[in-house]
């Protein structure tokens, strides 16, 4: 789900590197399932075979998968003229496929076509990702009017001169997420990284500190490969306050990790460390909410929210887009309540419009992560900082990971 700043450059630098994070989330993540095919056997003779009395069938594991919500049917305020944009249409370029893509036609595609008689054409970044946006602005060949793009990619993105500024005389912000209000991007959907464990465990860690315990659960961690996100556990899991964490003490993150390097599975693919929870194979893991809530794991692993970083997908103007009044329209449409609480009642995010939740049913609010009751216990991750310092701090992680004997030596206390 890197991208680089050379603002002075006379070339768009690449942004491909970011999308790491979610890079193609849609594509594989959500709600796929596989078929499988029984094979018969040859009949070897005339004769039938006696029936063998069928070994008793284990009882399933895994639960139902929660029933969806029924639609929601409240009209968008300030939307209610079906001829409004006539005539018009934009092209909205996102990395979606699958069951994540038919939500965003459904919660935003379809409703505002429908809403206000624009015509809504979807797109696929493709191969070069988010690239693609510097480069049609760069060659003055804009066919993309809106973009939804990992927020950890605005500010780059935006440096670049790429993006158009949100106008806020259009877009409402009343009831939005202040985190996810910023110059060239209006956040679209929440999720977040938390702790995963095994479902029914007797005991259930509360913090990173117990994290950062080998001595439960297994002894054995699975952290994603990269800074970001785990230098910030590891200063929790070392005392330090939510609201303290921004600028992160490096020094200070890295002795932490340094305390369970030796216990820890790096991974890159999002899917892998609740597929490792699941199997036992690791204790207790770093992970993406959403993917806790696939149908093969959602009974299987629990979620401690405590401690969690909140992110999110946004949307995003091209500069030069030929649409951009119509644009400005549909984002801020796809952050109204209704738009928003359809999403999240299709799909695991949390909704970025607060009045969203009243739309929503309350087994539904309670799995997203800005719920009342979770939002409180998590922080925002901090998208100036990482802008600036992503590709600084992600040399001095690859380099920790791959050579130990580079970690800085942090002196022991004197004996008295």
């Amino acid at each position: 789900m890197r991208s680089h700043r050379s603002a002075g450059s006379s070339r768009l630098p690449s942004l491909t590197s970011r999308t790491t994070r979610r890079s193609l989330l849609g594509l594989g993540g959500v709600g796929l399932t596989l078929a499988l095919a029984a094979c018969g056997s040859d009949d070897a003779d005339d004769e039938p075979t006696p029936t063998q009395e069928p070994e008793p069938t284990a009882e399933p594991t895994q639960a139902d998968p929660t029933p969806t919500q029924e639609p929601i049917s409240s009209p968008v305020s300030g939307y209610l003229d079906p001829t409004r944009w006539e005539g018009r249409s934009i092209t909205v370029a996102t990395a979606a496929a699958g069951e994540y893509l038919d939500a965003l036609h459904e919660a935003y595609f379809d409703a505002f076509a429908e809403a206000t008689g624009a015509k809504v054409r979807h797109t696929q970044f493709g191969r070069d990702g988010v690239d693609g946006i510097g480069s049609q602005v760069e060659s003055g060949d804009v066919t993309w009017d809106v973009v939804l793009i990992p927020t950890e990619n605005a500010l780059p993105i935006a440096q670049q001169n790429a993006l158009t500024a949100i106008d806020y005389n259009v877009v409402d912000t009343t009831d939005l997420y202040p985190e996810l209000v910023m110059q060239h991007a209006v956040g679209q959907a929440i999720y977040a990284t938390t702790i995963v464990y095994p479902a029914g465990s007797e005991e259930i860690p509360t913090d990173w500190a117990q994290f950062w315990d080998l001595s439960t659960f297994s002894g054995t961690r699975a952290l994603r490969k990269s800074p970001i996100g785990t230098l910030e556990f590891a200063l929790l899991a070392d005392g330090v306050a939510r609201d303290a964490l921004y600028p992160l003490d490096t020094a200070r993150a890295f002795a932490a990790l340094d305390r369970i390097r030796d216990a820890v599975i790096w991974y890159e693919d999002s899917k892998q460390p609740v597929e490792l929870v699941r199997t036992g194979q690791v204790g207790l893991a770093a992970a993406w909410s959403v993917r806790t809530a696939l149908p093969d794991v959602a009974s299987l692993v629990s979620i401690q929210w405590n401690g969690g970083m909140l992110s999110a997908d946004s949307w995003a103007i091209p500069r030069g887009s030929a649409n951009t009044d119509v644009a400005m329209s549909f984002i801020n449409f796809a952050t109204r309540a209704v738009p928003s609480a359809t999403f999240s009642r299709l799909q695991p995010f949390g909704p970025v419009n607060t009045n969203a939740f009243a739309l929503l049913r309350d087994d539904i609010v309670a799995a997203l992560p800005n719920a009342p009751g979770n939002i409180d216990k998590q922080f925002f991750q901090n998208w100036s900082y990482w802008a600036d310092l992503e590709d600084e701090l992600a040399t001095q992680f690859d380099d920790w990971v791959l050579n130990p004997i580079s970690t800085p030596v942090i002196a022991a206390t004197p004996a008295e």
